[in-house]
């Protein structure tokens, strides 16, 4: 498996377009809308910064500069090349980072608790603040980029940035290497103790990121919440690259609008997108060119669920992504043993079902019930209200293709009456 696992790292360098010195890309319907590059090169340098050795050190250093930089309203951040323990740093509004090749961001190496929530960077999640204009902007090739590392040794759960009420933020050309620890690496949520629409992010790019060895249940990117977001190339081994699961802002029907994924990649993961509404009423999100290796599915699409946890006082019902939402330009290359869901075996052919193990645990999150099986669709589609599906443009090869179905909807179940 670990020689599996190298040769699509190699795979993954050789597809990721080069990002030497990083552009702002902005287009006017979706993403970023704040300063421009050239805008943002006339803003001073408040610290460059090298890495210290100790997790205390590098921490102050990183609140410092941004605290310097926020109270000159707009300053630029230098990462020089190196390693740096962080832990819960708050960006602020008009924060610039330029990270050098060969940065790399960890957990704090000294907690005791190694199953202790660490979180390196959080933009508006916490603070009572209105944050604005945010950039983080890495340099380098795929191979030479700035990059999180994470070990589960170290810490199990961890997170590269939690994103909560900020307008304008700009997060490019950085690679993580997981180890398949809980959470996905980018998540948007609202404020903590947000109540509304007001509370979550806006304008928001996130492009040009890649992640190694993520857990089934987690991935990439997650978007809880958000509005005006833009997802661009963005790859996964592992897990889910673009997770639209609208869950943290639920008890206040706060979701998603105007969601837009392109280019994405997942490999020997989950699916490349995964789209679950739960009780909310989300906006429009549309997906174009995505592309799945050797995953339990090319995409996803299911209703959710109702969770205990909500007031049983109120009456919930199942969400929804607006009318107009969309999915097209989807590649499936399917394989015969990547991670997927037990409960995914009802949707197995007859003809695979030689290639599920019942006795394997392909993740090191054991707890969430995988196993080694084979690709199922290029399409799993178990929404009530169902999204505009191109299925022209929609597209599955790879060994006993033609065993399987091009999209999967309730209908198919397995119905396996001795299992």
């Amino acid at each position: 498996m670990k020689i599996i696992r190298k040769f699509i790292l190699l795979q993954l360098i050789m597809v990721v377009p080069l990002v030497l010195f990083a552009q702002i890309e902005k287009r006017s319907d979706v993403g970023y809308q704040g300063p421009s590059t050239n805008e943002i090169q006339s803003l001073p340098i408040v610290a460059t910064l090298h890495p210290s050795g100790h997790a205390n050190t590098d921490i102050k250093n990183f609140q410092d500069a941004i605290n310097t930089a926020a109270r000159k309203k707009g300053g630029r951040i230098i990462v020089e090349k190196g390693n740096y323990q962080l832990k819960d740093i708050q960006l602020k509004s008009n924060v610039h980072f330029e990270c050098k090749k060969g940065v790399v961001f960890m957990p704090r190496l000294d907690l005791e608790n190694n199953t202790k929530v660490q979180l390196i960077f959080a933009i508006g999640r916490f603070a009572n603040e209105n944050i604005e204009n945010v950039t983080f902007i890495g340099e380098g090739d795929v191979s030479q980029r700035p990059r999180f590392y994470y070990d589960r040794t170290i810490a199990k759960k961890c997170r590269a940035f939690t994103v909560g009420k900020v307008t304008n933020l700009y997060i490019q050309n950085f690679s993580v290497t997981d180890d398949q620890t809980v959470f996905s690496a980018i998540s948007l949520n609202m404020r903590k103790k947000g109540t509304s629409k007001n509370d979550r992010p806006k304008n928001v790019t996130i492009k040009d990121l890649s992640i190694y060895d993520a857990s089934y249940g987690y991935g990439l990117v997650q978007g809880n919440t958000g509005e005006n977001i833009w997802l661009k190339n963005l790859q996964s081994i592992g897990g889910v690259t673009a997770r639209i699961e609208t869950h943290t802002g639920r008890e206040h029907n706060v979701g998603v609008d105007n969601v837009v994924i392109e280019d994405v990649v997942c490999t020997q993961g989950k699916a490349a997108v995964s789209m679950q509404p739960h009780v909310v009423e989300n906006g429009v999100v549309t997906v174009n060119r995505a592309k799945a290796i050797r995953c339990e599915w090319g995409v996803m699409i299911k209703d959710g669920f109702i969770s205990k946890k909500l007031d049983k006082s109120k009456h919930w019902e199942l969400g929804s992504f607006a009318k107009g939402s969309s999915i097209k330009n989807v590649e499936m290359i399917h394989g015969e043993a990547t991670t997927i869901s037990r409960q995914s075996k009802v949707y197995i052919p007859d003809a695979l079902m030689k290639f599920y193990q019942e006795d394997s645990s392909p993740d090191k999150e054991t707890g969430i019930g995988c196993k080694l099986g084979p690709s199922i669709a290029a399409i799993l589609n178990l929404a009530s209200d169902e999204v505009d599906i191109d299925k022209k443009s929609i597209s599955h090869t790879g060994k006993q293709a033609e065993d399987r179905l091009l999209i999967v909807t309730e209908e198919v179940k397995r119905v396996r009456s001795n299992e």
